[in-house]
């Protein structure tokens, strides 16, 4: 049967394009508006939903269920590009569980933190009134290829084109993909980014001219050039930790006097930080253990890695996306992957289940902290809801 579907969101990036257009037939899956990175994700999704494929026998979810049971040490990753709601729910159960809850993604943990509570902009105002843009280790053209066309070529309120707009890249040669999209390009190593960052703090409350010519640059756009900007913005990548939180203490320090503001975009493609849910329902961002008795933080010793590698979990539950392939492949923990894909495991175990989930409404949040409702196109009766699948497993 032919489908046409229209303002698809997209969540193929951190831009989350909403005006798609998505024309399926049982020959071919075509679309409009959408970058060669939202016609992978949009065709893979089209092709997961309609799979008959995601249901789940009963004998991998009871066994699941007697893992789960049997589990002293149980702990729950991942959670990489869920729905709000879907993170909610992975919470609640980790909770009710009584589960370890790492996502597995530190630099995200630590923007987190910084992130709330703070004020940010958003891309309309990048778009409407942005003429210096500093894009720190983050390249937006490469990871997010529609960026120019929606937000920095289109006229704005206040922006008149393109040529208005002033664009930096200061960080490392790995996240950057083409010089030509910026108007000056800075290539720190991580060691450099940390150092640089402390200098510039410094030299930004006294006298910089004895500095170095690129360090005195650098110094000029994040001073004067910021100050003098009718509105900055500074695209902030991950880092790690001690880069991350330079970068905010001056951050900090730039608007007592001026006002620069931030877009975290987190790395490469990005959507919906569940550091940042787990924030707001526990007060942690990251590495919890849910007890009966409360819950308890400690990103050293409740650290996915660290108890993946040292065998101090007997089961592991994996929704959606991790970056924990290779340890979970030698660990001697049991595994339940939970994922909306329907492509095979590289790998196969008999310490390891697959159980599918298959949805994709609910609400994703952009880049710039709008949340983005998203509409279910998978066919009724292919809809597998995680909330189904957790209540699958506590019953």
């Amino acid at each position: 049967m032919n489908r046409r579907l229209e303002n698809v969101t997209c969540c193929g990036c951190g831009l989350l394009c909403d005006d798609i257009l998505l024309e399926i037939s049982p020959l071919e899956i075509s679309t409009s508006n959408a970058c060669s990175c939202g016609q992978r994700f949009l065709t893979a999704l089209v092709e997961n939903s309609s799979n008959s494929a995601t249901a789940n026998s009963d004998q991998d979810l009871k066994t699941a269920r007697q893992w789960l049971k049997a589990a002293n040490s149980p702990m729950m990753c991942g959670l990489q590009g869920l729905s709000l709601e879907m993170q909610t729910e992975c919470i609640r159960f980790a909770q009710s569980e009584q589960m370890v809850l790492s996502t597995g993604k530190d630099s995200e943990s630590t923007l987190a933190y910084q992130k709330y509570g703070g004020s940010g902009c958003s891309f309309g105002e990048l778009r409407h009134r942005c003429d210096l843009l500093i894009c720190f280790n983050f390249d937006p053209f490469s990871q997010w290829p529609r960026f120019s066309e929606r937000f920095l070529d289109p006229k704005g309120q206040f922006i008149t084109s393109r040529n208005d707009r002033t664009v930096y890249y200061v960080g490392t040669s790995e996240n950057l993909g083409s010089s030509e999209n910026f108007d000056e390009v800075f290539l720190l190593d991580d060691k450099s980014l940390l150092e640089s960052l402390v200098q510039i703090r410094k030299n930004l409350q006294c006298d910089y001219r004895g500095t170095s010519s690129e360090l005195q640059k650098l110094c000029q756009i994040f001073g004067e050039q910021t100050a003098k900007s009718q509105y900055p913005i500074l695209l902030q990548g991950s880092a790690e930790f001690g880069v991350a939180t330079q970068l905010t203490q001056m951050l900090m320090e730039i608007n007592k006097t001026a006002r620069l503001h931030r877009i975290v975009a987190g790395s490469g493609i990005h959507h919906g930080s569940p550091q940042e849910t787990i924030l707001a329902m526990t007060g942690f961002p990251d590495h919890i253990s849910f007890r009966q008795d409360g819950s308890e933080y400690d990103p050293q010793r409740y650290h996915a890695k660290r108890l993946i590698a040292h065998n101090e979990v007997d089961c592991v539950v994996v929704v959606g996306e991790t970056d924990l392939e290779d340890l979970l492949q030698t660990s001697t923990a049991r595994i339940i992957r939970m994922t909306n894909s329907q492509t095979i495991s590289s790998w196969t175990s008999d310490r390891m289940i697959e159980l599918r989930w298959n949805q994709f409404s609910g609400t994703q949040l952009r880049c710039d902290g709008v949340p983005v409702p998203v509409k279910e196109f998978a066919e009724e009766a292919a809809s597998i809801p995680l909330r189904s699948l957790f209540q699958l497993l506590m019953s």
